[in-house]
């Protein structure tokens, strides 16, 4: 049988599949993605979507589009017997994109598809893994992965591949034919879920939970006049593993709705009614030679925060620029390592707080309750819950830290390295953008921030940006941004963009320091920082974590990928 090589094969065309694979498209890395469903999925699954996942697509330049599709959603209440405890908003988070969006997972996937098209990609629909042959060597270039598929027809053919993503959702063919170990457990009691219309005469427009002594019900809005609704039942996760799923009528959900939820809701018209268990899970390991899991198949969360499509999808933005770079000769496979140890990290966070707040809230027993009731009512009071718990819950919270892999020099007062860059508005034309626009893409973005641009400072600028610095990072992108610009748009550096922060936006959020260096990564997670300019840090910063300091945009192989690069 012929084996066909790709640089990258991804398995499952689910959400983060699909971008993960425009990703990589975007650095004109060639790649296949297979998956074993028909076609696009019609059902709306994971329908949250976080502020910094909105920040990242700006990589893809989907933002706007999936804004425009989904409900936001400015505040969240917990309502217990019919009083409610907790009540906080998003509007003070420090993003651009001050909500949760609802939208169904159907159409975010439709908004990744058509992208992925765009940029000259295909999915291979009716398509399934049948089986792993080898896993690869990283260290040894002529040792790639080697898989078996079949498609649709069921032609059977081998496929070599530099790597082979896992996204194939919570029973991953790529994980478990990889013999890695997926560890967790389950909440006891199974959850319904349906997306109906609602007859109420409460609030409709933001998230709610209702809790009681006989379960939880979370009501969450979602366009076109939907909501979504996830009940806890008395079936028990034993029930899930006896032959064929239970079944799931309107009838049942509405007499749930009836027994936890806020009285005199009438729910009709479904679109999606399904019952199951909840699992938290985690895998030993999200690389495993030439082998990189992402999403539901490196790990599973309780719904309850709509933390696992976002998680997933930031597994993506961490892992598509450091695959591309590997491809490119820009860094050396060790990069790798980085997504491993980040992203790990992250899930074992995440898993840890959506375990504690899922058993928190499905709680039923009288002690129990009364203790959720009267703490939540005091903590609700804090800054914990009013600021902490909306930023942690946006993703905003969430850092690499300063020891990570990736993580270079940070200067106190100034955003460190490993974390994510704060918020400010930038003009643009007539109107402004987010800095969040400005700096996720496919290049590293080193941001020089000073006051006031002069002859001084001209001259070192031109100094700092020499032909030789400019040649030797090709994926180095300049950007300088000062408050008086006007006189100084000509005179600029060959590549270097010049942004006018007239109101002062980006210098407010960096503490007013007159000037500064700041290093960001194509995921938007900050570098290094520094109150000075200094090319030879940025150099011992690509030295010391695995980037080629010598390549040049020659090595980009095809024309085809230079064009895609330059664009």
């Amino acid at each position: 049988m012929k084996t066909n090589h790709v640089s990258v094969l991804i398995v499952g065309a689910g959400p983060v599949g699909l971008a993960t694979a425009a990703l990589l498209r975007q650095h004109g890395v060639a790649v296949r993605i297979i998956e074993k469903n028909k076609g696009p999925t019609p059902y709306s699954k994971a329908i949250g979507i976080h502020a910094r996942t909105l920040e990242s697509m700006h990589a893809l330049g989907l933002t706007e589009q999936l804004i425009a599709d989904g409900h936001p959603m400015h505040k969240f209440r917990l309502v217990e017997d019919g009083r409610t405890i907790m009540a906080a908003g998003f509007s003070n988070i420090g993003s651009p994109y001050s909500f949760v969006l609802g939208l169904p997972q159907s159409r975010t996937e439709q908004n990744l598809l058509a992208r992925f098209q765009e940029l000259g990609g295909s999915v291979e629909w009716g398509t399934h893994l049948t089986g792993i042959t080898s896993c690869g060597n990283p260290g040894m270039p002529d040792a790639p992965a080697v898989v078996r598929v079949q498609d649709a027809d069921g032609v059977e053919q081998t496929i070599s591949c530099n790597w082979l993503i896992g996204a194939d959702g919570s029973r991953s063919a790529v994980r478990e034919m990889a013999k890695i170990a997926f560890p967790g457990g389950d909440y006891g009691n199974a959850f319904i879920l349906g997306d109906v219309k609602i007859d109420w005469d409460g609030p409709k427009y933001d998230l709610q939970f209702f809790l009681s002594g006989k379960g939880y019900l979370l009501l969450i809005p979602m366009p076109n006049g939907m909501h979504r609704i996830i009940a806890q039942t008395d079936q028990t996760y034993e029930d899930f593993q006896q032959g064929e799923r239970p079944a799931t009528t309107l009838q049942e959900l509405q007499q749930i709705v009836n027994r936890n939820g806020p009285g005199n809701l009438r729910v009709h018209s479904p679109q999606w009614l399904t019952c199951a268990p909840f699992y938290h899970r985690l895998a030993d390991t999200a690389v495993k030679d030439r082998i990189v899991l992402v999403g539901d198949a490196f790990h599973l969360f309780s719904p309850l925060g709509a933390q696992g499509l976002n998680t997933g999808f930031q597994d993506a933005f961490n892992l598509g620029w450091k695959l591309a770079f590997i491809e490119k000769g820009w860094a050396d496979p060790q990069l790798l390592h980085s997504y491993k140890d980040e992203r790990e990290a992250i899930a074992r966070r995440i898993a840890a707080v959506t375990t504690k707040t899922t058993r928190y809230i499905t709680a039923t027993s009288l002690p129990q309750r009364l203790l959720r009731r009267y703490a939540t009512t005091w903590y609700n009071r804090t800054e914990r819950v009013q600021t902490a718990l909306p930023r942690m819950l946006a993703g905003l919270m969430q850092s690499y830290g300063a020891d990570a892999a990736l993580s270079g020099l940070s200067a106190a007062g100034l955003p460190q390295a490993g974390s994510r860059l704060p918020h400010a508005w930038l003009p643009s034309g007539q109107a402004q953008r987010p800095l969040a626009s400005l700096i996720h893409g496919t290049r590293f973005t080193l941001l020089l921030v000073i006051n006031r641009l002069d002859e001084q400072s001209l001259s070192a600028l031109g100094q700092f940006w020499n032909a030789s610095n400019r040649s030797r990072f090709p994926f180095l992108q300049l950007t300088v941004i000062a408050r008086e610009t006007a006189l100084w748009q000509d005179r600029m550096p060959a590549g270097c963009d010049l942004i006018d922060d007239r109101l002062g936006s980006l210098f407010n959020a960096l503490n007013e320091y007159r000037e500064a260096m700041i290093l960001v990564r194509p995921d938007g997670f900050c570098a290094l920082s520094s109150k000075s300019w200094s090319f030879d840090d940025i150099v011992r910063y690509f030295a010391n974590c695995h980037f080629d300091a010598q390549s040049a945009i020659s090595a980009v192989s095809t024309q085809e990928e230079k064009l895609l690069y330059a664009a």
